[in-house]
């Protein structure tokens, strides 16, 4: 049956979210955010299939994303320029060292802007339906709301990463610069985790962006990650301490996933062990970061009604 005029009208105007959903506290934060990522079956496995869809092999893309991510400087690819997928999953009883490390740094490192179709497509096209989704769920079908969100926030969150390849240009030649002539060994990853710190820093800023336009309809992406920006700095002690959850949920994820490669090559082959084991990784971090969007959510909008009940 075709959906009514009053019903495709609710699928694209503004809806507000839960009045429960905003908390100030970190935990609880995280917690509504898994449980609606846990809610959330069915789009995560939409996101998976957009995924395999665009990515030849998951594994390969992680690893090539580490290696040839603008946002990433020389250093890090000199650490893992030897590193494959056969290496990371494969032989598991050989992780260690620069590629184990490659797997759980590019797992939990926080990307402002990579240009391959998969990353475009999801924070450009997809990331607003899916907030959205989060935040106010519409009395439709999954893919009907999609569809009708991503329409409306695909042109906001595309100006959202031109802002975002911009600050990464200028970023990734000041990091070239700076890593220039560096040492090998544990200096370069000191300069890496410095320099993605930095990244880290300026893509939570542009994620609160994406949050604040959908829960509070902006239309200015400059205005709004300039106001994200203070939101994130005036309520660093929260707004970090989150981030830092997310890297420890990441993390977990990719241990999780090695350690899975490590016991499935004792019972399948090869091939098969390096399947379901990058898989499972692709789908933890799904996860992982749709839970991040609607702990973002939460913590915004109970830091937004704790300010104006103070008024």
């Amino acid at each position: 049956m075709a959906p009514s005029t009053e019903q495709i009208d609710q699928l694209l105007e503004w809806q507000p979210g839960p009045s429960d959903a905003g908390t100030t506290n970190v935990l609880a934060a995280l917690a509504w955010g898994a449980r609606r990522a846990s809610q959330s079956k069915l789009l995560i496995v939409y996101l998976w299939l957009f995924y395999v869809l665009l990515v030849d092999g998951a594994g390969t893309a992680i690893l090539g994303a580490l290696s040839s991510s603008a946002t990433l400087g020389d250093a890090v690819q000199e650490v893992i320029r030897h590193a494959s997928v056969g290496t990371i999953f494969g032989s598991s009883r050989g992780l260690a060292g620069a590629t184990y490390r490659a797997v759980v740094f590019e797992s939990t490192a926080r990307q402002m802007w990579v240009p391959t179709a998969y990353f475009i497509g999801l924070y450009g096209l997809l990331a607003g339906g899916v907030i959205a989704y989060l935040h106010a769920p519409r009395p439709a079908p999954l893919l009907a709301q999609l569809g009708a969100t991503c329409g409306t926030y695909w042109g906001r969150f595309t100006r959202l990463l031109v802002i975002a390849a911009a600050v990464s240009w200028v970023l990734r030649n000041a990091a070239d610069a700076l890593f220039a002539g560096s040492a090998t060994g544990t200096s370069v990853w000191l300069q890496v985790i410095a320099f993605v710190m930095t990244m880290w820093l300026l893509a939570g800023i542009l994620d609160y962006a994406r949050v604040r336009a959908v829960a509070r309809d902006s239309r200015s992406m400059v205005l709004e990650s300039a106001r994200s920006a203070r939101f994130f700095l005036r309520n660093l002690p929260r707004t970090l301490a989150l981030e830092v959850l997310f890297i420890l949920l990441a993390a977990l994820s990719a241990l999780v996933a090695l350690a899975l490669a490590r016991g499935l090559e004792w019972v399948f082959s090869t091939r098969t062990t390096i399947l379901i084991a990058e898989q499972a990784l692709v789908l933890a971090l799904l996860w992982v970061r749709v839970t991040a969007w609607g702990a973002m959510l939460a913590l915004y909008q109970g830091i937004a009604q704790d300010r104006l009940a103070q008024r």
